[in-house]
C-alpha cells in the first residue's frame, strides 16, 4: 500500500489515514500481519497539541495555587498562519537541541512574543517574566522566575486546574485566532502539556522526593516548595524533543485481533521511530505475528497512523508512507 494511492488523499491538508482500494479483491484470507512499512519522520520536534507551559506565580512562598496565579507561555502551532499585520506570536518550529528550545521559549515569554488577547494567562507583556536555560552539566533546562516579590512553581502535566482551562470547562481558554464570531482554540491533548518536553514531569498530584508530605503537591517540582525570584525551579527529567518514539499502526481489517494499552481497537503493528527528523523509518518485521481476526473478503484496507499520544500522526502530502502486509489463506 502507498499513500500516493490513497482516495482520500486529495481532499485533506495532510494525511493520517491511508485507503487502498484494490481492483482484485482479497478472498477467504484467514490471517494477516505487517511485513515492511517505510514512513518519513516529517514532523517538528514537539506536536501541535502539546505547546502550553503551565506556572504559577504566587504572592507568597505558601500561596494555594489557584486560575488567579496560573500562567502560561505557549507557542503557536507549526502550521499557523497569522492575520494581516499581526506578529505578537511565536511559532512552533524544528528544534535543534536544549539550547534551541530556550532559544524558542524565551521568545515566546518575552514582550511580542505572545498576545494577551489570545492568552489571558501570558505574564510578558511588560516584561519578561520567566526565563528558561539549559545546563550543559545536568543536561536539563530550568525555569526561573524573574519578577521581583513574586513566588514561582511549576504547574503538573495532570494539575487540576490546568485540564479544566485546557479543555475549556473552566476559566479562560487558550485561543490562536479570534475574527467576529470566529474563534479557535489552541490544540490540545488532555494529560500532554509543553512541561512534559521541557523536562518537568511531575503530575501535581505526587509528594516531592525527599518523601516531605507536608508540602503542596500542585507545586509540581522536586521539592513541592516555590521559588523566589531569580531562583531556578529544578527540573525532573531532561528535555524530550523527539515527536513520538513508535507509530501506531491500526487497520480496519484487525477488528479483534489487535488490541493497545489504551484500549484501541484494530492494532496492526508498532512501528519504532529509528530516525532523526526528516529522515526515514525502515521498519522490516523481525517475526512472524499473526492476526487471525480478518474480513474474509477484502476489498479495501484503511490504515490509522497515530502517535504515542494516540494522537494522529499527521504527515504531509509530500511524504509518502508505503507498508506490506501479508496474508495466509491458511489457518
Amino acid at each position: 500500500m502507498n499513500s500516493s494511492d490513497d482516495t482520500l488523499q486529495a481532499a485533506q491538508i495532510g494525511f493520517n489515514l491511508v485507503r487502498a482500494t484494490f481492483d482484485t479483491p482479497i478472498l477467504d484470507a484467514k490471517r494477516t500481519q505487517l511485513l515492511r512499512a517505510t514512513i518519513p519522520n516529517a514532523t517538528v520536534n514537539i506536536p501541535d497539541y502539546m505547546l502550553q507551559f503551565w506556572y504559577y506565580q504566587l504572592a507568597t512562598s505558601t500561596t494555594a495555587p489557584s486560575s488567579v496565579n496560573l500562567k502560561s507561555v505557549r507557542l503557536y502551532p507549526s502550521n499557523y498562519v497569522p492575520p494581516a499585520g499581526f506578529t505578537a506570536y511565536t511559532a512552533n518550529r524544528s528544534i535543534a537541541n536544549p539550547n534551541d528550545l530556550c532559544t524558542l521559549l524565551n521568545a515566546a515569554a518575552s514582550p511580542g512574543g505572545d498576545s494577551a488577547t489570545y492568552n489571558v494567562y501570558w505574564a510578558g507583556a511588560s516584561a519578561q517574566d520567566v526565563s528558561f536555560a539549559y545546563n550543559t552539566t545536568t543536561n536539563k533546562i530550568t525555569m526561573t522566575g524573574l519578577t521581583a516579590g513574586k513566588y514561582y512553581a511549576i504547574a503538573g502535566w495532570n494539575d487540576p486546574i490546568v485540564n479544566q482551562i485546557m479543555a475549556g470547562t473552566a476559566g479562560t481558554q487558550l485561543t490562536i485566532y479570534t475574527s467576529g464570531a470566529t474563534t479557535i482554540a489552541q490544540p490540545y491533548a488532555p494529560g500532554y502539556t509543553l512541561n512534559l518536553r521541557v523536562g518537568y514531569a511531575l503530575s501535581g498530584q505526587s509528594n516531592n522526593s525527599q518523601g516531605n508530605t507536608t508540602f503542596n503537591t500542585l507545586y509540581a517540582n522536586l521539592t513541592n516548595q516555590s521559588f523566589a525570584q531569580n531562583a531556578a525551579i529544578p527540573s525532573d527529567s531532561f528535555p524530550n524533543l523527539v515527536y513520538t518514539q513508535c507509530v501506531y499502526i491500526y487497520a480496519d481489517i484487525t477488528a479483534g485481533s489487535g488490541l493497545g494499552s489504551g484500549k484501541q481497537h484494530n492494532l496492526l503493528a508498532v512501528i519504532p521511530n529509528n530516525a532523526a527528523p526528516l529522515g526515514v523509518v525502515q521498519y522490516v518485521a523481525a517475526t512472524l505475528t499473526w492476526l487471525t481476526k480478518v474480513p474474509t473478503n477484502i476489498y479495501e484496507i484503511l490504515l490509522d497512523l497515530r502517535d504515542d499520544a494516540n494522537q494522529p500522526l499527521q504527515l504531509p502530502d509530500n511524504a509518502q508512507v508505503n507498508v506490506e502486509l501479508a496474508f495466509s489463506y491458511t489457518d
